[in-house]
């Protein structure tokens, strides 16, 4: 009876799972591709706050990227928020020839010893000297896109929108370590945009991420959740949703997406997911909740489902493939999706090995998460 029961609820979690991704990929096929018209001529000022701690090998080529934007130089100022950084990243920024430019140094500020939030602190103090009607967040270690910057100003301008979202991926390399990882962000760009349509569980990225000044304000900030050291986007999002989801808007758009590395090493892999499973964690997205747990469960139950049937349960031999069968079309129907979308087919080859390795990942991580509260971000052990 109880094998029964177990064989039952496999199958179930495993179809919930599939309908799970299904209605993701509706969700971002109705999703209209957001074309920059020819004619748009910008009229927005727009400051882009970049959070950087030791990033002397990307910061030069970000800021030049940046530089390089088809937006009016008039009506664009970047700010760095300089988090302790112990290399040559600040004065690498100064060697750089451009009036708007502008170091936000955190070692000016006089905080406590055992201070968690640095990130979010720093985005605050920055939005506070900020001139730009308009905020874009990304990454130090980031290179964005030639219409980049206008394709927020579209959104803001044209679009209503104050909040808005938009695709980040990997650079791609032969190391299956890093495949995996892009792989999986672009799928995490489909479930992005699909659930922005849906107005449901609500993912995003900071290192591609836009709002105006005047909603930051509104929202009251990062008030009452600045004690996580992360969260600096997410936690943001759900905040303006929870006041008005019409505020909410996905560039989708393979044009505004944000490239950014992927990190190279097993347990830098996993101490950045365990900042992503703690920060979900505390979203009080009940539907978010719901839908991490149907993978983590199905996760959890494919990989300690051998287990049991060496103990003699040879009949789960069956169920294991069936469900394993299941979660595989699930997952390249995700995948196949979003590599389309980015023009990366090339990278399904990788396909097979990253999704055994996703299914580790989730149950090991995702139990992880449920214990583990701290983690090392940027060279701190943080929670």
């Amino acid at each position: 009876m109880a094998l029964n029961l177990y064989v039952l609820c496999s199958i179930v979690l495993a179809v919930c799972y599939l309908i799970l991704i299904l209605n993701y990929l509706r969700h971002w096929n109705k999703t209209t591709i957001v074309k920059l018209p020819a004619s748009f001529i910008p009229s927005t000022s727009i400051s882009v706050i970049i959070p950087v701690r030791n990033e002397q090998a990307h910061i030069k080529a970000l800021l030049k990227s940046i530089l390089a934007n088809d937006y009016p130089q008039s009506l664009l100022e970047i700010i760095v928020v300089d988090d302790h950084s112990t290399d040559q990243t600040v004065s690498i920024i100064e060697q750089i020839d451009a009036a708007n430019i502008k170091v936000l140094s955190l070692s000016e500020y006089n905080l406590p010893e055992y201070f968690n939030s640095f990130k979010k602190f720093g985005i605050s103090k920055a939005i506070e000297m900020a001139r730009g009607e308009f905020i874009v967040t990304t990454d130090g270690d980031c290179i964005v896109p030639t219409h980049w910057l206008s394709y927020f100003a579209y959104g803001f301008e044209e679009k209503g929108k104050s909040f808005i979202a938009a695709p980040v991926n990997f650079h791609f390399s032969s190391n299956l370590l890093v495949a995996f990882q892009a792989l999986d962000f672009m799928g995490m760009m489909v479930v992005t945009g699909a659930n922005l349509n849906r107005n449901k569980s609500l993912l995003c990225n900071g290192a591609n991420l836009g709002y105006s000044k005047n909603l930051f304000d509104r929202v009251d900030g990062y008030e009452g959740i600045s004690a996580q050291a992360s969260g600096d986007d997410v936690m943001l999002m759900n905040r303006v949703a929870s006041k008005n989801y019409n505020e909410l808007y996905f560039i989708k758009n393979k044009e505004a997406t944000v490239k950014t590395e992927a990190v190279h090493t097993w347990s830098s892999f996993v101490q950045q997911r365990l900042r992503w499973g703690t920060k979900n964690s505390n979203s009080n997205d009940l539907s978010l909740k719901l839908e991490l747990g149907i993978a983590y469960l199905l996760c959890i139950n494919i990989f300690l489902m051998p287990i049991f049937i060496l103990t003699g349960h040879c009949i789960l031999i069956f169920v294991w493939i069936a469900v394993l069968g299941i979660k595989m079309i699930a997952d390249y129907s995700l995948l196949s999706k979003a590599a389309s979308f980015f023009e990366e087919r090339k990278q399904l080859k990788y396909f097979t090995s990253s999704f055994f390795i996703h299914i580790v990942y989730i149950a090991y991580v995702g139990t992880l998460s449920l214990f583990k509260k701290k983690y090392i971000w940027k060279g701190r052990e943080v929670e």
